[in-house]
């Protein structure tokens, strides 16, 4: 609710500053669209880089800030997670603005640890209007497609909407409240915490969030299918979902690769075309590529100069231009694994600058509780200290991070 003599903020009115965190760009926009076509010249020039013979294939990694997401089967899957970083930029900014509109609300006290973690959005996002199903990879572009039917539908006789969304019956007397009920069937969101990140479908839910929130998020509920926790039911189904569920219907006709959307197999068809369109002109130096993208990142990388290294291992202190090249190295080198559940390695500024391993989840009491039951029911007659050992994130090397929360306390870091 708006103070009194103050008109609450409209969200036409509202200028948008998006600032691009990839890597150490810091360039600024002010509309979505000169936004997001930015940010996919980055996701070109990355998946340029992918043809580098040091690179390992299956791993693609995002370099937004505070994020370190690892795709391991396909790019199509890193592009649509970088436009949602655009998407939840955009949601962060709303957010702030809401806060400078209610200072006595006070901050988020979550921390920023998790503020640039975004959902994983392994597949397309389908349009199920009626006469539609529209593929697309922005979720931007998506929510407002969606919108538009809204805007279009026309009013029956008895001045009542249907909602045209497959399988839905649900009817409304106004275009709002039709709207709104579409939110349930694309699961968009209006406000993010500009703190912590967390997405809420309205400015309400938003400022309960910020009312409420004075201790981290802890996981509460564990995976039957694996020893993934997560701190909801809703993220919970959603890692069954993505994480669990092995059908690829797309499928190469000159190979054995098969894929989960029509457009991860576009990509990988490029790979069969025959002779490179471009060559490098530096003498001496026979590069060659099918891409104008992968060009300019050759001419970047290898006769410019243009990357500087900003990912440290923890461990040997070895730095990398790219957080998949440190993934790479903790995985062969200091035989890391994925932690448990979980389809990637996150990595953290630190004060220095550099990006390291993140090597901290909170799990509750109950749930470490419930997870040292069932490897005792296993037969595992191990220390209590090494059951707790559940719940860390780290490789097998002298420099494990073991870390529980209780109901009670901030959390705890066991070395």
């Amino acid at each position: 609710m708006a103070r009194p003599g103050k008109r609450a903020l409209r969200r036409e009115e509202f200028v948008l500053e998006l600032a691009c965190e990839w890597g150490s760009c810091q360039e600024m926009f002010g509309g979505m669209e000169e936004f997001c076509h930015h940010v996919e010249t980055h996701y070109q020039d990355l998946t340029a880089e992918s043809q580098d013979p040091d690179i390992p294939d299956e791993v693609h990694s995002c370099l937004w800030q505070d994020c370190g997401f690892c795709s391991v089967e396909c790019d199509g899957e890193l592009l649509r997670h970088m436009l949602f970083h655009c998407y939840h930029t955009k949601l962060k900014q709303w957010g702030l603005a809401m806060l400078k509109t209610h200072p006595d609300l006070g901050d988020c006290s979550v921390g920023l640890q998790n503020r640039n973690i975004v959902p994983e959005v392994q597949d397309s996002f389908l349009c199920l209007w009626m006469h539609c199903e529209t593929n697309m990879d922005n979720p931007e572009w998506y929510y407002r497609h969606v919108e538009m039917h809204a805007h279009c539908l026309e009013v029956n006789k008895e001045n009542v909407l249907f909602c045209g969304w497959k399988d839905c019956e649900a009817s409304f007397k106004g275009r709002f409240k039709l709207r709104e009920h579409m939110r349930s069937h694309t699961q968009e969101k209006l406000v993010a915490c500009p703190t912590c990140g967390g997405m809420f479908a309205n400015n309400t839910k938003f400022f309960d969030h910020i009312r409420r929130q004075t201790s981290i998020e802890v996981n509460h509920y564990k995976c039957p299918l694996c020893d993934m926790t997560c701190p909801s039911p809703s993220s919970l189904r959603n890692h069954i979902k993505f994480r669990h569920s092995n059908e690829k219907p797309y499928s190469c006709d000159y190979c054995e690769y098969s894929c989960k959307n029509l457009i991860d197999l576009r990509k990988h068809l490029e790979t069969h075309s025959s002779e490179p369109a471009y060559h490098c002109d530096f003498a001496d130096c026979n590069y060659s590529t099918r891409s104008l993208h992968s060009i300019k990142n050759h001419y970047k990388r290898v006769h410019e100069g243009d990357y500087t290294p900003r990912y440290k291992c923890h461990v040997c202190e070895q730095c990398f231009t790219r957080g998949n090249n440190l993934t790479a190295h903790l995985r062969k080198k200091h035989q890391f694994k994925w932690p448990s559940g979980h389809p990637r390695f996150r990595y953290k500024e630190h004060e220095d600058g550099f990006m390291r391993l993140q090597l901290i989840r909170y799990e509750s009491v109950e749930l470490t509780e419930q997870l040292m039951q069932e490897q005792q029911e296993e037969g595992d007659s191990v220390p209590q200290t090494q059951c707790l050992q559940s719940g860390e994130v780290s490789g097998e090397t002298e420099h494990p991070v073991i870390k529980i929360n209780t109901t009670k306390d901030k959390g705890k870091d066991f070395r």
